[in-house]
């Protein structure tokens, strides 16, 4: 959304990094492509589509976030960041030390630029269970996903950013939020996230010093 803008510019005041669902997959913009929870959030902060900036990747890591997605933002002064990822480190694998490093330079660079940011919790996919995995493959991805957003909260905390705890988002556990695949949010379940993400952002805007 919003296209990439060249280097060097102020840019859009909202930039986001993530996965499909950072990018919004399943929910449909009636002006084409995916609206998600981020082109929601926009909307409820009065941010026009062409101020927002969704770099997001389907199936991306903190790694790919870090690597492929930084880069094309890396010289913007957004005043507002979010960062939607870690479904893909958990269901996959991650190490912790470098999922860490990769988050510092996130936040890091978020910071040095001048912008607020949060992070969206990583949710317990309704996948778990209905796809026909071991239970130990189940209770090994659950602890990742513990563990993921342990470390959002970490190095959300270092860099003066903010991570809401899981039960902010307390709603987005139920099924009816889900999209039939149970990986992706439906547009029910990315306006919920939207909407209580939106009073933190507002919170966070209005305290932002330029």
């Amino acid at each position: 959304m919003g296209g990439r803008p060249e280097a060097g510019a102020a840019g859009p005041a909202m930039v986001v990094l993530g996965d499909s669902v950072a990018e919004g997959q399943d929910d449909p913009d009636p002006a084409g492509g995916w609206l998600g929870w981020a082109g929601r959030l926009a909307r409820h902060l009065g941010i026009p589509p062409a101020e927002m900036l969704n770099v997001s990747d389907p199936g991306a890591t903190v790694e790919d976030v870090a690597r492929d997605q930084l880069p094309a933002v890396r010289e913007l002064r957004p005043r507002l960041v979010v960062l939607g990822c870690g479904m893909n480190d958990a269901l996959r694998g991650y190490e912790p030390a470098v999922a860490a490093r990769r988050l510092d330079e996130l936040f890091g660079w978020a910071l040095r630029r001048g912008a607020v940011a949060l992070a969206i919790p990583v949710p317990r996919p309704p996948l778990l269970d209905i796809s026909p995995i071991s239970q130990f493959r189940k209770k090994r991805t659950v602890q990742r996903i513990g563990d993921f957003n342990a470390e959002l909260a970490r190095a959300c905390d270092e860099f003066g950013m903010i991570f809401p705890d899981r039960e902010t988002v307390a709603k987005v556990a139920d099924p009816v939020m889900w999209s039939a695949d149970g990986i992706h949010l439906n547009p029910r379940g990315h306006a919920y996230v939207a909407e209580v993400i939106a009073n933190i952002a507002r919170s966070l805007l209005s305290e932002r010093v330029i």
